[in-house]
């Protein structure tokens, strides 16, 4: 994922769309798109391959090219010689807005993963965007079946689509540049466990480098990225999670002390002048682009961190690289709480080629395969036990080790309600959000954290309600008691045991 889940590449606006043919307009995304887009077996065009055509498959997952093309596509065919695959690869954002000129125009890819398209796959299977495979293939007995999830993987009984990855991950471990840490005097192995601890490092490693280069760099300019930040410092203060919902009352809690505590410290790290000037202008690439160039020692980022440096700045690797904990406030740690990962590929409901379709994802689900995965340093396999004995570099596989240790399933109230995807779906966007706060607040626009904070939550619960009601009216049985969880245990993975115990 990576870069390619928050890079924003180019695009074209809402206005364009509706201005232009969706065949020119698909046209026009495609032929934008960079970075290794090109088909595994040519330059196939967009969408759509019909029963004796090319399979069409479009996904996200640049540092992936190579393994799906040899390992994946390149090993069905070969058992397979008369099938042929058609792989595109492009921006999140830019696959997002492919996939919806897609769909107005019948040219939708026989597989696609959902990068861009801003929608739970709950919704888009209501929506007639997939098609089922377990008919097709045994996905339950697969090595990944004990992952599957109702209302996440599966719906009314038929399984749409599993998990590749793992969903023991978060954004924002501190990735950092060993060199850099040595130059200031700080020893890698003694990593900074709590927040003071953290800040008193980023103050040594600004004060104790060569002029230009900073404690840490964070791409401020993206609200989604610190959106995950603040919910991620807040959990390690104590909030739940994932959501902001309080299991106990259902109620949205993102006003509460650890946000507020979560935003004050980031404010904290700014006012120290340990993060790299120019953040607020930078996204995830730009930042990381910089953390390459030395020019910032830390960098909070996802698993995939080194598998994204291996691809365009591998050099950096080289100089030496390592990773830590997220810290915590007090040393005692408290968990970072995730949702089950969804499924990554589906299949077409346009597709005439289900079945192989179906067939070529079951490959996924191998531990030969699962083991390839995690050596492209990605997101962490589905099967995160591979790690240990994969061809990976250290740091990436502490790392798993890491978020092992730190990551617990929390509820996830679409598998206890399918009516809560309707909720979600009804609901629109409540702006200022938690990422749009912070950025305001770090920028100088805002400084009342706690009011901002309050008037968000109010708006969410008011927008939550409205949306209930109306999905109410419209037949579905769901109300607030669906964000309830009264037998969550903070210190365990809540598993489909805990479903049926609800």
């Amino acid at each position: 994922m990576g870069q390619h889940r928050r890079d924003l590449g180019r695009h074209i606006s809402r206005r364009q769309l509706i201005g232009t043919s969706s065949a020119a307009a698909l046209a026009a995304v495609l032929a934008g798109c960079t970075g290794g887009g090109q088909s595994s077996a040519g330059n196939g065009g967009g969408g759509g391959g019909g029963k004796n055509g090319p399979l069409q498959w479009w996904d996200q997952f640049r540092p992936l090219t190579d393994l799906f093309e040899k390992d994946l596509f390149g090993a069905y065919t070969k058992k397979h010689p008369d099938v042929e695959v058609e792989r595109r690869q492009m921006p999140a954002a830019d696959l997002g807005q492919a996939l919806q000129i897609a769909r107005r125009s019948n040219q939708l890819p026989d597989v696609h993963s959902t990068a861009g398209l801003g929608s739970s796959t709950a919704a888009l299977v209501r929506e007639g965007w997939f098609q089922p495979i377990g008919g097709f293939v045994d996905v339950a007995g697969s090595p990944v079946g004990d992952l599957l999830y109702d209302g996440i993987h599966r719906f009314d009984g038929e399984i749409y689509g599993f998990p590749a990855f793992s969903g023991r991950w978060h954004e924002h471990a501190p990735w950092f540049n060993t060199a850099l840490l040595q130059q200031a005097g700080v020893d890698p192995e003694e990593e900074p466990a709590t927040w003071d601890d953290f800040r008193a490092v980023a103050r040594r490693i600004t004060q104790g480098t060569d002029d230009g280069v900073f404690g840490m760099v964070i791409p401020m300019k993206e609200p989604p990225f610190l959106d995950t930040l603040v919910n991620k410092f807040a959990m390690t203060a104590g909030a739940p999670g994932p959501g902001g919902v309080d299991w106990a009352t259902g109620e949205y809690v993102l006003d509460s002390q650890e946000y507020v505590d979560a935003v004050e410290y980031l404010v904290s790290l700014q006012e120290d002048g340990v993060i790299h000037p120019a953040s607020a202008s930078m996204g995830p690439r730009d930042a990381r682009a910089r953390w390459a160039a030395g020019q910032a020692a830390i960098y909070p980022w996802g698993p995939w961190f080194i598998g994204g440096l291996l691809v365009d700045e591998p050099e950096a690797v080289e100089r030496g690289v390592g990773v830590w904990h997220i810290p915590t406030p007090q040393t005692a740690r408290n968990f970072i709480y995730e949702a089950p990962q969804p499924g990554t590929f589906w299949v077409s409901a346009e597709s005439e080629q289900p079945e192989l379709a179906a067939e070529i994802l079951l490959q996924m689900t191998t531990r030969e395969f699962q083991a390839e995965l995690a050596a492209a340093m990605d997101v962490f396999p589905a099967l995160i036990d591979v790690v240990a004995d994969a061809d990976v570099h250290p740091a990436y596989a502490r790392c798993a080790t890491y978020f092992q240790e730190d990551i617990r399933f929390g509820p996830s109230p679409e598998v206890g309600n399918p009516g809560v995807a309707r909720v979600n779906s009804e609901m629109r966007d409540v702006h200022p959000n938690v990422g749009e706060i912070a950025q305001s607040v770090l920028t100088g626009s805002a400084s009342d954290i706690k009011g901002e904070l309050a008037r968000y939550n109010d708006k969410l619960s008011a927008e939550r309600e409205r949306a209930l009601k109306a999905v109410q009216e419209d037949g579905a049985e769901v109300d607030l008691n669906a964000w309830v969880f009264a037998n969550w245990d903070p210190n365990t993975d809540y598993d489909q045991t805990a479903y049926g115990q609800r």
